[in-house]
């Protein structure tokens, strides 16, 4: 096996098949991490997905540096020369700041989830416009490509970053909003149409009773381990996910990556990648809204 082949095998499919699985695990924490104090079994399920998926992970960083190594030396030249290579640094940026600030600063790693899934659908998406290694563009060959590349890619892992829980900050707002335009419209008792003091308030609790095993959380209360009723919580998320009008969150999807990937169809005179562009970003849209319960507030 050349190095040019082992570089492409540690792509994919090694790293991508690697950060699959933590995706899964840390979505998996996501959705079970919030329990109550007396479920030690959804407890201890939660704790460990957060460390499968935190496992995964760092192998995934490990073998996508393994990848850029290999295309450095086959390549002779640093991978920071075509639109492949400067995806694969800005993923790694993003896979990077997530564990530094989101898990280990923040102590958040429920959230990893869909910073891990913005560095695959970077990733995935890049293969689109895959190059084998191989020397410089002549126009490309300067002193100046490593400050100036180098400074754009890790920018746009940082804005990456950004755009991630903006997006996400904005789906969990709509749907508060959403539950609070029904409340009005609806008995405060029914089933289905939780009021948004109630949605509050259950959140508040499920914040107090947050497994309390990862460090930095809020400790609960010896006397407080009362929990919401389990119809009453499974009411507020079937709201919360109905406030986000699934439509309309893909039409906007696609319009605002439409205004990027037209690229694909113009250079390649088919729409087949666009639409795959388009479609991809707009099922990770719906995965998002899936998970909007288990979001902050």
């Amino acid at each position: 096996m050349t190095t040019a082949e082992l570089s492409r095998l540690l792509y994919s499919p090694v790293t991508l098949l690697l950060l699959t699985a933590g995706m899964v695990a840390y979505l998996y924490a996501a959705a079970y991490g919030r329990v109550s104090r007396s479920d030690d079994e959804r407890a201890t399920a939660g704790r460990r997905a957060r460390g499968l998926g935190t496992g995964f992970t760092l192998l995934g960083v490990a073998t996508l540096l393994g990848h850029m190594v290999t295309r450095s030396i086959a390549s002779e030249r640093l991978p920071l020369g075509n639109m492949f290579e400067f995806s694969t640094v800005m993923a790694l940026t993003v896979l990077v700041a997530g564990i530094v600030v989101v898990q280990w600063r923040l102590r958040r790693p429920e959230l990893m989830g869909f910073l891990v899934l913005g560095a695959i659908l970077t990733m995935g998406l890049s293969l689109l416009v895959y190059n084998d290694p191989g020397p410089l563009m002549p126009i490309l060959d300067s002193w100046w490509r490593a400050t100036h590349v180098s400074g754009i890619v890790f920018a746009a892992g940082i804005f990456t970053v950004a755009f991630v829980f903006t997006g996400l900050y904005l789906i969990r707002d709509s749907a508060e909003r959403g539950v609070a335009a029904l409340s009005r419209t609806r008995p405060a008792g029914s089933v289905g149409a939780a009021s948004a003091n109630d949605v509050a308030d259950t959140t508040a609790v499920l914040d107090t009773t947050y497994d309390d095993v990862v460090p930095g959380h809020m400790e609960p209360d010896a006397d407080d381990s009362e929990t919401p009723d389990p119809v009453d919580v499974a009411a507020h998320r079937a709201a919360l996910r109905a406030a986000v009008n699934p439509w309309k969150l893909v039409a906007g999807v696609w319009l605002g990556s439409a205004t990027v990937s037209w690229v694909f169809w113009v250079d390649t005179g088919s729409p087949s990648r666009f639409l795959m562009v388009n479609t991809t970003l707009a099922r990770a849209a719906i995965l998002a809204r899936w998970f909007v319960p288990y979001l902050p507030d």
